[in-house]
């Protein structure tokens, strides 16, 4: 995986001196890649996030797949309190039938692209057991990351509404909901683009049809909607909205072939300032690049064995407003320790890490290379082969012996 990239401070204070402040609570706008920060406004800050809280509902869930816990094509049941919220004029996007099932699958697209909130609650409640045992991984999960953030719903739903589906977690506030900082959330959406690349393009999908039923994007910002601009050219990833979060917005986007992500919180033309910021970001930033390339790695020192490795991404890159960067790669050998206890790698295996560092700031972006065979890292071992002929000499040695105890 992406380190998250070092010194990105000094960078993100200049970005304000030339990006005109966001019309909304709260904004953050990352390097996907390399984690570099080109802005941030009242980043830290938690405020209500809405259905963005689906982004770490699905990573969980993406996590649970990669960890072969669950699979894609699993059948998920629909409890009766979420059939019933799926029946909800206010808060459905999607009306499940009664004995009807959905695979993990359907139901991400479904909870991505219409931000069902029936859907993300069942998946919570399939990786975890629970509904209350998965709010609970939720809020480990951010810990664990560091993050600024409380979570109350899989959905992004508040406890006002989530009281009439049996699904208001005990001991939390009558009108307890999701607490999140624009910082924490576009982390956890650079999380989810690490672990499934492909969920971009699930949540492009400006429509879709799970069993039957149409679904439909609120992204405008997609292309051929209403917001869609050719010169942000933003292609996912989740938007939020209710009455206390206002319009919440996730953007993913690419300059130059690299990966960022942006978010909003709490506007209400949030569209369009999206748009406007990522504008005004590409005319202050400049971005140098440095090529990665598939190579030998050698697997250990003072061994020959060697495996042709790739880069997890193409190029590694830095953000720069005043001066050029100067760009030096570095690549070396990175065994775990069960490769090393085994003395075997296999094909997909992590074996080296390039790191590419800004001479002039010290910003570093480190970028993983996997095997694309399998090896063993130690040389083959002598076999000594048993002779079937006995020693002559021995012979001549062993004869007298035995004709002494005749």
């Amino acid at each position: 995986m992406l380190a998250v990239l070092l010194g990105g401070g000094p960078a993100t204070s200049a970005a304000a001196k030339t990006v005109t402040k966001v019309q909304a609570r709260a904004a953050y706008v990352m390097d996907a890649q390399s984690g570099q920060v080109l802005y941030q406004q009242n980043a830290d800050k938690r405020y209500p996030i809405a259905s963005l809280s689906k982004l770490l509902t699905v990573y969980l869930t993406v996590k649970a797949i990669n960890d072969g816990k669950i699979n894609w094509n699993d059948q998920v049941p629909i409890s009766q309190d979420l059939l019933k919220l799926s029946h909800s004029y206010a808060y459905s996007s999607l009306r499940m039938k009664k004995g009807e099932t959905f695979t993990v699958k359907q139901l991400v697209a479904a909870a991505m692209i219409a931000s069902s909130n029936s859907a993300a609650t069942a998946l919570g409640e399939y990786v975890a057991g629970s509904n209350a045992k998965f709010i609970q991984l939720m809020n480990q999960q951010s810990e664990d990351w560091g993050i600024e953030a409380n979570f109350v719903s899989s959905s992004g739903l508040d406890n006002t509404d989530l009281k009439d589906y049996n699904l208001v977690l005990p001991d939390t506030g009558k009108k307890a909901e999701n607490l999140v900082s624009a910082k924490a959330i576009t982390t956890v959406a650079q999380h989810l683009i690490q672990a499934d690349p492909g969920i971009v393009q699930i949540s492009s999908q400006k429509e879709a049809s799970i069993n039957g039923t149409e679904i439909y994007n609120e992204n405008t910002c997609l292309k051929g909607q209403s917001h869609y601009d050719k010169a942000t050219n933003i292609d996912g990833l989740k938007t939020g909205y209710t009455e206390n979060a206002k319009l919440c917005f996730t953007a993913t986007y690419t300059v130059n072939g690299q990966r960022m992500i942006a978010t909003i919180l709490g506007g209400d033309t949030t569209f369009s300032a999206m748009n406007k910021l990522i504008k005004q970001l590409k005319k202050s930033y400049q971005l140098e690049t440095t090529a990665l390339t598939d190579r030998r790695i050698s697997l250990a020192n003072g061994l020959a064995t060697t495996v042709t490795a790739e880069p997890t991404n193409s190029q590694a890159g830095v953000w720069y407003q005043n001066k050029t960067a100067g760009l030096t790669t570095k690549v070396e050998t990175k065994l775990t320790p069960a490769q090393m206890s085994s003395g075997t790698v296999n094909a997909g295996d992590p074996v080296a890490q390039a790191t590419v560092t800004d001479t002039q700031t010290g910003s570093k972006q480190e970028v993983t290379y996997h095997s694309q065979q399998s090896a063993t890292l130690f040389a083959d071992r002598v076999v000594f082969t048993s002779q079937s002929q006995v020693d002559q000499l021995l012979q001549a040695l062993v004869k007298p012996l035995d004709s002494a105890f005749e």
